[in-house]
């Protein structure tokens, strides 16, 4: 029974894997750094090797048992260079990142070792104990557990720092944030560190597992096989150009934000700006010729937030003065200004027109 439900559920894999390859096909011109997630979806079915081995009991290719975990590393690598344009507009490209995949590689190859009878008899059976003389059986499954939740940690990171400082760098961030790839990180997250316990767990024998290696198997590769269909979606991002550390920092002259900010301003003034929609940081200092990092730096030490702010405080003038001076409806102009509630804007207004006449 337990047999069947494993093969039932490779066998909706296998489906779900192909649906998701034909949306990477056929939405390809689309997506950002495709070709990383495209070895991604390559590796996906390598990493689950062993699980088609059982289930065609190709017992005669055991030579080739437990060589597949390393490609769930190099699938999340893969993932995270794919996932990071969309985050920086500049990213950097560390070979560090590749350590976990060359560490897992290189251990993993101690499979070698094992006589081809206990292979075969481990494709039917999973082996349990004895770690000090089973230990190539599984240091790799260990491996590419620790692996993954390090990078997926990682990515959770940067989607995270992403959305906290996205109003830095963008005026309508609504569609620009990516909540469900978060969740689906931090999901896979969740599935690595079980598989940690999972393999642990088989290596002293604290919890004899019969099929432990397809648990693993299953539990990782469905976590990134969602990652990777949730990755052929077409998202709209703010790649940011701010410099993270420099902002912490927070160090600048009162005469550097002063003059950051009054050219700042006339740029919003002489470019109306604040009309366009979808404005980001990286496009405006564009157009006004201003370092990105110093201008959030400016508006962060000024008391003025963020850019998002920054931009609003202009948008709600126009808005003011239009309504004041014309018969436009409030729907109208907060649909001008990027504003989707009525009710949003009426109570912005009159927030910034107390200010204003306090002032």
């Amino acid at each position: 029974m337990t047999s069947a439900i494993f093969s039932y559920i490779l066998y909706a894999s296998i489906g779900i894997y192909v649906f998701g390859l034909a949306r990477l096909i056929l939405r390809k011109e689309g997506l950002r750094n495709k070709r990383w997630l495209s070895v991604a979806f390559i590796c996906w079915p390598l990493f689950m090797l062993d699980e088609w081995l059982r289930l065609a009991s190709a017992t005669e290719f055991a030579f080739v048992y437990g060589l597949s975990d390393v490609f769930a590393v190099i699938a999340v690598t893969c993932c995270y260079r794919a996932i990071k344009p969309m985050l920086l507009a500049y990213p950097s490209s560390r070979k560090r990142l590749w350590w976990p995949v060359v560490i897992t590689a290189v251990f993993q190859s101690t499979v070698l070792l094992i006589p081809i009878e206990d292979k075969q008899q481990w494709l039917s059976a999973s082996p349990t104990g004895q770690p000090l003389l089973l230990w190539p059986a599984y240091i790799a499954s260990l491996l590419t557990g620790f692996s993954v939740l390090l990078i997926g940690i990682l990515i959770t990171e940067h989607i995270q720092m992403y959305h906290r400082h996205l109003p830095e760098q963008a005026v309508d961030i609504k569609n620009l944030k990516m909540p469900k790839l978060a969740g689906v990180m931090g999901s896979l997250v969740g599935v690595a560190f079980m598989s940690i316990l999972l393999v642990t767990a088989a290596t002293f024998g604290f919890f004899p597992v019969p099929f432990w290696e397809s648990f693993h198997h299953l539990m990782i590769g469905t976590a990134l096989l969602v990652v990777l269909f949730s990755l052929t979606f077409i998202r709209r991002t703010s790649p940011s150009p701010l410099d993270y550390e420099r902002l912490d920092e927070g160090k600048a002259s009162p005469y550097e934000n002063s003059s950051v900010i009054s050219k700042a301003e006339r740029y919003t003034i002489g470019s109306k700006a604040y009309k366009k929609r979808f404005l980001t940081l990286d496009e405006f200092c564009k157009g006004a010729d201003i370092d990105p990092t110093s201008l959030a730096l400016a508006l962060q030490l000024t008391d003025r937030k963020n850019f998002r702010r920054f931009i609003f405080h202009y948008r709600l003038e126009y808005a003011k003065n239009v309504l004041l001076r014309s018969d436009a409806k409030l729907e109208a102009v907060a649909k001008r200004i990027g504003v989707n509630s009525e009710k949003f804007l009426s109570d912005y207004l009159v927030k910034h027109l107390d200010t204003t006449t306090l002032k």
